[in-house]
C-alpha cells in the first residue's frame, strides 16, 4: 500500500487508543517522486502514547523530517534511529521515549495502541500463520 498522510491518518484513527491525538498530527513532506511531493503523517506523543516514529526512504528524506518536527509541541527529543553511516537505506525519525525492549505488545502501547487494536493484529498475525 501506498502511505499518503491520508492513508497514516486512517489506520493511525484504527490504531489509538486515543484518536483526539491525531487532531495535533501534521502532514510531514519528505520528498518527490514522479515530480509529486509524498506526504507522511506525523502523530504526537501524549497519554499513553510515548513514543512516535516515521521511517522514510533515505537520508534527504530523514534530514526533511527531523528538520519538520524539531521544536514542535508533542514531538520530544526528535532523532534518528539506526546507523547514520549506511547511506541510501531506509531511516527511522523517532520522538519521545526510547522503544521499549521486549515483545511487540509492549511495543504497540507504547505507541499509545488500543487493546482492540493489538487483538487485530495478533489475530492477523495467527491467521496467515
Amino acid at each position: 500500500m501506498k502511505h499518503t498522510a491520508e492513508t497514516d491518518r486512517a489506520s493511525m484513527r484504527d490504531r489509538l487508543a486515543d484518536p483526539t491525538l491525531l487532531d495535533s498530527a501534521f502532514a510531514v513532506p519528505v520528498g518527490v517522486t514522479n515530480g509529486e511531493m509524498r506526504y507522511r503523517l506525523a502523530v504526537p506523543v501524549g497519554g499513553s502514547r510515548r513514543t512516535g516514529y516515521l521511517t522514510v526512504a533515505n537520508d534527504t528524506e530523514a534530514e526533511a523530517t527531523l528538520s519538520a518536527l524539531a521544536g514542535r509541541q508533542g514531538f520530544p527529543s526528535v532523532r534518528l534511529r539506526g546507523n547514520s553511516n549506511v547511506h541510501g537505506v531506509s531511516r527511522t525519525v523517532i520522538w519521545g521515549e526510547d522503544f521499549p525492549r521486549g515483545d511487540a505488545v509492549t511495543r504497540w502501547r507504547h505507541l499509545g495502541y488500543s487493546d482492540e487494536a493489538i487483538v487485530r493484529y495478533e489475530q492477523q498475525a495467527l491467521g496467515s500463520l
